[in-house]
């Protein structure tokens, strides 16, 4: 059986956050690799780690507020003084 080749999430992420010239850091990248593992974890042992490296997932209220524009500045925050 030929396995099917899968985008995962994490590199996803990544991909289109390069296309957006934004920085990539440490914490970009375990961000990466715990997403990447959302199909063996499952939504809520993803989350978890999630908050246990230091990232919290905005409430759905929190993201319908949010612009695009907003998304992407927050991003670029993270990485901006690491790269320099």
């Amino acid at each position: 059986m030929d396995k099917k080749r899968q985008l995962k999430l994490g590199d996803m992420v990544a991909k289109m956050a390069k296309a957006l010239h934004i920085p990539h850091c440490d914490k970009c990248e375990q961000r990466r690799l715990i997403l990447n593992e959302v199909k063996s974890l499952g939504i809520g042992e993803t989350i978890k780690k999630l908050r246990a490296v230091g990232f919290s997932p905005p409430s759905k209220r929190a993201l319908e507020k949010k612009s695009i524009e907003e998304v992407i500045r927050k991003l670029t925050d993270c990485c901006k003084n690491k790269n320099k």
